[in-house]
C-alpha cells in the first residue's frame, strides 16, 4: 500500500527544496503536483533514485530524520 509523500517530507530530511523541484524536471509527476498534494512511496521507489527511496521510506516511518544524518 502506497503512502502520500509531501514536501514536508522531504523538508524533514533536510533536502534542498530547489534541488528537489530540479528532481522533478521531466518526470511523469510534476513540482506543482507534489507540492499541492503529494506523489505516492510506490512511484518514488519506482524511479530507482536513492534518495526518492529514502523519502519514501521517511514518509512510510522507516526511518527517522536524525537517521539521514
Amino acid at each position: 500500500m502506497s503512502t502520500r509523500v509531501t514536501i514536508a517530507h522531504a523538508r524533514e530530511l533536510g533536502y534542498c527544496v530547489k534541488g528537489v523541484r530540479r528532481w522533478f524536471d521531466g518526470r511523469e509527476r510534476t513540482w506543482e503536483a507534489f507540492v499541492e498534494h503529494g506523489v505516492d512511496s510506490d512511484w518514488l521507489r519506482a524511479t530507482g533514485d536513492a534518495m526518492a527511496i529514502r523519502l519514501a521510506d521517511r514518509a512510510e516511518g522507516g526511518i527517522r530524520a536524525e537517521d539521514d544524518r
